[in-house]
């Protein structure tokens, strides 16, 4: 009988609770940042290489290109990019941005760093440089890609 307690004791030690756990906390951007997004009638849209610490970068990263984007594909984006993280689940101890959004909305400015690869969205607002983190799949990378090609925005070179 004792060896039994002491199974059941290591077994809750090692693996958690034996009572379903938790739900994890939610993942999705900060409500004003979902606002903005949803009603954006333009956002901007960046390329960006991948590399971070640029001294004179957007957000310490090199941008490649941008476009403005309007109307029905502003809405596509901010749709997917919403979806995507909050398709998102693990980040990646990497952060290599290749895609940026910038959308106003209320006098504020919400600028969304994005690493696909390494599944983060840095969001910033308005001139503080220090981000949210929330992670985000991969689900959105598509269609920003095609809508930058599309704008004739060079691409930064795919992931290994």
């Amino acid at each position: 009988m004792k060896m039994s307690w002491w199974c059941a004791a290591l077994c809750v030690f090692a693996f958690g609770s034996l009572a379903p756990a938790e739900d994890k906390k939610e993942n999705k951007l900060p409500e004003a940042v979902q606002t903005a997004l949803e009603k954006a009638e333009s956002l901007e849209l960046y390329s960006l290489n991948g590399e971070t610490n640029v001294r004179d970068g957007w957000h310490n990263t090199k941008v490649l290109g941008q476009t403005t984007v309007k109307g029905d594909d502003a809405k596509k984006i901010a749709a997917a990019v919403v979806k995507s993280v909050g398709e998102g689940r693990v980040g990646a101890k990497c952060f290599i941005p290749r895609h940026g959004v910038r959308v106003t909305h209320d006098g504020k400015t919400y600028d969304l760093v994005i690493c696909f690869e390494c599944r983060w969205v840095y969001v910033y607002t308005d001139k503080n440089e220090n981000p949210q983190r929330v992670t985000t799949s991969t689900s959105a990378q598509e269609l920003l890609n095609q809508i930058l090609s599309d704008a004739k925005v060079p691409l930064a070179k795919p992931e290994k």
